[in-house]
């Protein structure tokens, strides 16, 4: 009932905070937005086609990485969770780590003032000519990574470093799940900044520890939702005892 209220709202407005609204939609409880800003520019997939893979990659997530969608689903039992089409994201750049964006506000006010919890993805227009697997390591990383620090209430605590081996490990799950080539090029990349840089404290943090997933990242094939698991045990040590159980402020 309340995303059928938001969406029938949301059909009556014209304007995002940056932009027009081109389309809105629901699948699988996720509010899917698209942020345009005049005619489409040669190359840079419609929103219609992004709303597509879009869809397609949900139905994958729910479909092949089960531990994904019932995270997700957690996520929309606490609020709101929307991902945005934003082609002026991050036009030029085509780094892994600026694709896509997590946010705490969707820049709707009827979704804003819908729940006081929102999880936000924004994709870029670099991320939607990727395949639809691809495309849903991303969504995982936005929302199952980002979304579960927001909503324990970490997000803003934590370093940029631990923020993305966390959300990055989810990503890789995802990926495994769903049968992305672990060779693949991009992936090799990916996986080359996920041990020596942005999981880089936690690795040292298990060695020091002679924690059993020290050598976690060794194997040709990981396991990242054990050194997921692992991870959790690291961040209360690294935030202390009283680590927040509420959402961010």
């Amino acid at each position: 009932m309340r995303l059928r209220w938001a969406l029938a709202a949301l059909l009556s407005l014209t304007m995002l905070s940056s932009g027009a609204l081109a389309e809105v939609e629901s699948h699988r409880g996720v509010l899917l937005l698209s942020r345009v800003n005049g005619p489409a520019e040669k190359g840079v997939v419609s929103p219609q086609a992004a709303e597509g893979k879009v869809r397609m990659a949900l139905d994958l997530i729910y479909r092949k990485s089960p531990l994904a969608g019932r995270m997700i689903d957690s996520l929309k039992e606490a609020g709101t969770v929307v991902i945005i089409y934003d082609p002026d994201h991050a036009r030029s750049s085509l780094l892994e780590n600026r694709l896509a964006m997590f946010e705490t506000s969707s820049g709707v006010e009827e979704v804003d003032r819908d729940m006081p919890l929102k999880f936000v993805a924004v994709l870029g227009r670099q991320v939607l000519h990727r395949n639809a697997a691809e495309i849903a390591g991303t969504i995982v990383h936005e929302i199952v990574g980002h979304g579960s620090q927001h909503r324990a209430g970490r997000l803003s605590k934590m370093t940029v470093d631990d923020r993305e081996c966390e959300a990055r490990l989810f990503q890789l799950a995802t990926w495994q799940d769903l049968g992305v080539p672990q060779r693949a090029p991009f992936v090799v990349q990916f996986r080359r900044s996920l041990e020596r840089l942005y999981c880089l404290p936690f690795r040292q943090w298990l060695a020091r520890r002679n924690h059993h997933m020290k050598n976690g990242f060794d194997l040709i094939e990981i396991q990242p939702v054990d050194l997921a698991v692992a991870f959790r045990d690291y961040i209360d040590q690294v935030l202390g005892k009283g680590m927040p159980t509420s959402a961010d402020e």
